[in-house]
């Protein structure tokens, strides 16, 4: 009686695992994949860095999955209207001669080209995240380059899989601070989580890395915020 049971919850979850995966592409490797990376990251990078880019067949890609995880954000943005105010906050200069140029008005240029902008900023700017993030952990931790990227990536998603739960809130006005305080105390936990023995020995050594590596960030996410204008303004410019 008890094995039926068993087997009944068991068919049901994988009813539902199959379910997911046909219509979000979330699929059970996914699901152990977010589940490994927020409760047993060092775990989790283990298996990336000793059985290769898949964990010996357990995870999802590391890049692949952060990418995925960053077009979930992508949606929190297209919840709360985008980055017209990113926009309309960049000096008049910059913004009028692709106005003009558009032939538009200003709130349909605006909207066309946050709409492109909302597209690319989140790939951009984890893509920087990745490539700045790699040399430091190749010098922190002594791994070949191709570990260290993967490492990187890995890093990325357990840094990303908690911000999830905050949903749009660094968009939100009134939240802002304190969404963005929780996002990058979010990393400090992540790199401690993942990183003693790796990156670092002592608390202490952490503590300053980490802090680097938040700088570093902020730094790639100002730096992300460039091309990504300018590829909103492209569109704007020439979109129908």
């Amino acid at each position: 009686m008890a094995e039926n049971s068993v087997n009944r919850l068991s068919s049901r979850r994988q009813t539902f695992v199959d379910l997911c995966e046909e219509t979000t592409g979330f699929g059970e490797i996914e699901f152990r994949t977010f589940r490994d990376l927020l409760i047993r990251p060092r775990v989790a990078l283990e298996h990336y860095l000793i059985h290769g880019p898949t964990g010996g067949q357990r995870y999802s890609r590391p890049f692949g999955f952060y990418m995925g995880l960053c077009g979930i954000l992508m949606f929190y943005l297209f919840l709360v209207g985008g980055l017209k105010g990113v926009i309309e906050g960049w000096p008049a200069s910059l913004i009028d001669p692709w106005l003009a140029r558009s032939g538009k008005s200003r709130d349909a240029f605006i909207d066309d080209a946050e709409s492109w902008m909302s597209l690319v900023v989140t790939p951009i700017i984890a893509v920087l995240n990745a490539l700045l993030a790699a040399p430091l952990l190749k010098w922190w931790s002594g791994l070949d380059w191709r570990r260290s990227f993967r490492s990187a990536n890995v890093l990325m998603c357990v840094w990303t899989v908690p911000i999830l739960f905050i949903g749009p809130a660094p968009q939100i006005e009134g939240l802002q601070l304190y969404a963005l305080l929780i996002m990058w105390a979010s990393l400090f936990v992540a790199f401690f989580r993942m990183g003693k023995g790796l990156w670092f020995a002592a608390w202490w050594d952490g503590a300053l890395k980490s802090l680097l590596l938040v700088i570093l960030l902020m730094i790639a996410s100002w730096i992300g915020m460039v091309p990504s204008l300018y590829i909103g303004l492209i569109g704007g410019t020439w979109s129908a």
